[in-house]
């Protein structure tokens, strides 16, 4: 049997557990990973993220047509429902049982009628004496060999978080059974080997461990190491690429490597990604691309961000249908080793993108990324990191271009190019002088062509961050040091016709009136990061603003002449981008294959190694 059990979180926060559709801690004791009781008289469902079962994806993706539900539970009675939902999150119950002393219930559960969504769960109700569960398994039955996986984690100087993350695979037995190795390719001068720890964690792992040490050629270069690895030793099936400062959950990687077995054709399956510092908001699942505007969909409603805590699973239609995925983070995405050989691995990207471009270019020769709702791990979601304002905005930008050159389906996609030029915009509205900059390097370097990607690899990123921490919004300072004005921070006013008026305003005042002197020895305001917008200088020119994650303040001044000077060079480069892409199109898409090969791959590392 293909087997998928249910976790029983140690706290409600990680994994929610439902009682009459409120998150609660009240009328449950968590025993184990596997087991609670249900006091007397309440219900406990397991309609939640992790223990449903996402019916609509192994019908829509796999050759199965019925799974099977057992559940374990003991004490002097109760009551096991068994409910369905639509692509509407309506509730249905399927069949109800009644438990008496010691029971072990099995139900055959058919995947008709889940077409385009829904999901199967169940419900405990208690008696007067209360109930113990004692665990469940989805199950469906075995016809074919179950596979196997290697672990692909790419680190850089986060020794102590890819520590934990092998503590966290050497400490379960479920895990193990369905991987071949774990290999870690680091790319840091903080080495994981030297952590206190270490050699317990590699003792528990034994031959499984991989330890590969590499010049820093970022997430591509490690996870196309990885991937590479993986195909010479020639023992798994897939290849399962992990973020070293996530938290995985065991049984999620059980999961992926389980419905990959079972899926009707080659199948990049995908997790999602819930917060690591809000544990019931799921970041991201099923992400989409606008090819449009050649960027991701963040307009879907509840794609992003919904808290579990706040509108529970049962009530979100959102979990429960059946959706796209175009491509999927490579914080955790399982891919089938043919599927490598057959499309490559990696662009040599460094970071930001990679993932998105590898997902599109498996999709354009047939193979399918399904994003599967209860397979996700956590992570710190993007907001904290915020990457348009670093030097990574760089390779945002660059390899987003770069993406769309290989992948548009438009000979010249106007909109693309104009997307490009108004994401100018809005930091030279803000004074982020260093984005701005970062970006036209950014478009320079497409149009060098591919040819340069492999020999920029090692060394673009320590340019970068050189030419970004030169400029003043790119440097911390304390602001305790700093006495500031009481100048009017303006928010952006509602209605289109207010926005409009004040939007031309502001640009007459950035073209045309010099920033007054005194701003550049004393901040005007002190705003915090999430109140930085578009028309906060309207009335100033220049504020302390703190960046995103808190940990540090910046300086950012306005400059008349800096925005003359960025607007004009934005739109030189723009225009020439747009004049050359259907040549430019052509160079990368004849260079892709090659360029992304395990030959090309196997002779940088053996430069950078």
């Amino acid at each position: 049997m293909a087997r998928a059990v249910l976790p029983v979180s140690d706290t409600t926060e990680v994994l929610p557990l439902y009682l009459d559709g409120e998150l609660d801690t009240v009328g449950f004791e968590i025993l184990g990973r596997h087991s609670l009781r249900v006091d007397a008289g309440r219900t406990v469902s397991f309609g939640s993220y992790f223990n449903a079962f996402p019916a609509s994806y192994w019908r829509a993706h796999t050759g199965v047509r019925e799974v099977r539900l057992t559940v374990r539970t003991s004490g002097a009675g109760g009551v096991v429902r068994v409910m369905r939902s639509d692509p509407d999150a309506r509730p249905m119950l399927v069949e109800e049982r009644g438990i008496t002393d010691v029971r072990e219930e099995l139900f055959a559960l058919s995947l008709d009628g889940f077409d385009d969504g829904g999901c199967y769960w169940f419900d405990l109700v208690a008696d007067d004496d209360g109930l113990l569960f004692d665990g469940a398994d989805w199950t469906v039955a075995a016809s074919r060999p179950a596979g196997t996986a290697s672990v692909g984690m790419a680190t850089f100087n986060r020794p102590a978080d890819c520590l934990s993350q092998l503590d966290t695979i050497a400490r379960d037995p479920t895990m193990l059974a369905v991987l071949d190795r774990i290999i870690v390719v680091d790319q840091g001068t903080d080495l994981v080997t030297a952590q206190a720890g270490f050699e317990d964690v590699a003792r528990s792992l034994g031959d499984r461990l991989v330890l590969v040490r590499q010049a820093n050629l970022g997430g591509s270069g490690g996870f196309s190491r990885a991937m590479a690895e993986t195909l010479d030793r020639g023992e798994s099936d897939y290849v399962l690429l992990l973020d070293d400062d996530a938290i995985c959950e065991p049984e999620a990687i059980v999961r992926a490597v389980r419905f990959a077995d079972y899926a009707s054709a080659p199948t990049i399956v995908g997790g999602g990604m819930i917060h690591i510092d809000a544990r019931t908001v799921l970041y991201a699942q099923s992400e989409q691309w606008d090819t449009r505007i050649g960027w991701v969909d963040l307009n879907r409603a509840d794609a992003y961000d919904h808290d579990f805590a706040r509108t529970p699973f049962r009530s979100t239609p959102f979990a429960h249908r059946l959706h796209r995925s175009d491509f999927n983070g490579w914080w955790m995405c399982l891919i089938p080793v043919e599927v490598l050989r057959a499309h490559g691995l990696s662009l040599p990207l460094f970071l930001k993108g990679d993932d998105v471009e590898f997902g599109l270019r498996a999709k354009a020769g047939g193979v399918a990324t399904v994003s599967v709702p209860g397979i996700a791990l956590w992570h710190l979601g993007w907001g904290g990191k915020a990457p348009t304002r670093t030097w990574e905005a760089y390779f945002l930008h660059r390899n987003r271009l770069i993406g769309e050159l290989l992948h548009s389906p438009q000979r010249r996609p106007h909109l693309v190019v104009a997307h490009s030029f108004f994401g100018d915009l809005k930091p030279l509205l803000t004074l982020q002088y260093s984005a701005v900059r970062l970006r036209a390097l950014a478009i320079r370097d497409v149009l060098d062509g591919p040819e340069s990607l492999p020999r920029r690899l090692a060394t673009r990123a320590g340019e970068v961050r050189a030419l970004w921490a030169g400029f003043a919004d790119a440097t911390t300072v304390d602001p305790a040091a700093h006495a500031v004005g009481t100048g009017r921070v303006r928010a952006v006013p509602s209605g289109r016709a207010a926005q409009a008026v004040l939007l031309a305003r502001l640009w007459m005042r950035q073209l045309l009136v010099p920033a007054a002197g005194s701003s550049r020895t004393r901040p005007d305001a002190h705003v915090k990061a999430d109140e930085l917008s578009w028309s906060t200088f309207t009335q100033i020119d220049s504020a302390l603003v703190d960046t995103p994650d808190g940990a540090a303040t910046v300086w950012y001044r306005r400059s008349r002449g800096a925005t003359v000077r960025a607007l004009g060079r934005s739109i030189r480069l723009h225009a020439l981008l747009w004049w050359r892409w259907p040549a430019l199109a052509r160079r990368f898409r004849g260079a892709a294959a090659e360029l992304s090969s395990p030959r090309q791959w196997a002779e940088i590392f053996a430069e950078h190694s």
